[in-house]
């Protein structure tokens, strides 16, 4: 008997936990603000490393013109400059790459809310 009332309480446990689900799922998610690639670009790695513009311009192949631009976030990661920083720093060009990505969904949100 009491495997039958544990199958019959199953059901209502699921069903309880998909109206959960279901309820969570609308709720929006809290915007977050994320930080532009090239400051984080500079205040996580550039300057705790002790990295010059003109020494990472020179590592990466680029002008010192093109990382000032970026750090100032007057320019954007390209798929070029993330491999160029993934093999730099060790890390994925998708990182970086998603870092601007996030970055330009935020702005373009802001645009739309004007």
């Amino acid at each position: 008997m009491a495997t039958a009332s544990r199958r019959k309480a199953a059901p209502g446990r699921a069903g309880a936990v998909a109206a959960l689900a279901r309820r969570t799922a609308r709720r929006p998610v809290a915007p977050r603000n994320p930080m532009h690639p090239g400051y984080f670009l500079e205040t996580r790695y550039l300057k705790p490393l002790g990295i010059t513009q003109q020494a990472l311009a020179d590592a990466l192949g680029i002008s010192r013109r093109r990382v000032n631009e970026l750090i100032r976030g007057r320019r954007g990661i390209t798929a070029d400059t993330a491999v160029r920083l993934a093999l730099f720093f060790g890390n994925e060009a998708s990182f970086w790459m998603q870092l601007q990505t996030d970055w330009d969904l935020h702005e373009a949100a802001k645009k739309l809310k004007l």
